[in-house]
């Protein structure tokens, strides 16, 4: 696992692209690869590979710390 905070890892929300932080925000919500696809008009390949790189430039393992970090990011800038 990661050295990095999670205030570290919620500031470095800001890199990732817009189609990375929206799809960042459908896993939030519940969405499978699938119905991320099926929303964004994606492969899941796709999809899968922005999660593959969302969790390289974030330093983290899953979907669920993903989900974790955009909660307290959203929250955090309203």
């Amino acid at each position: 696992m990661s050295t990095m905070t999670v205030g570290q890892q919620r500031g470095s929300l800001d890199r990732l692209t817009a189609r990375e932080m929206e799809i960042a925000r459908l896993v939030r919500d519940g969405r499978t690869n699938r119905q991320i696809a099926r929303a964004l008009g994606l492969s899941t390949k796709t999809v899968e590979a922005h999660l593959s790189r969302i969790f390289a430039k974030l330093s983290i393992p899953s979907r669920t710390v993903l989900a974790v970090l955009v909660t307290t990011g959203d929250r955090m800038a309203a």
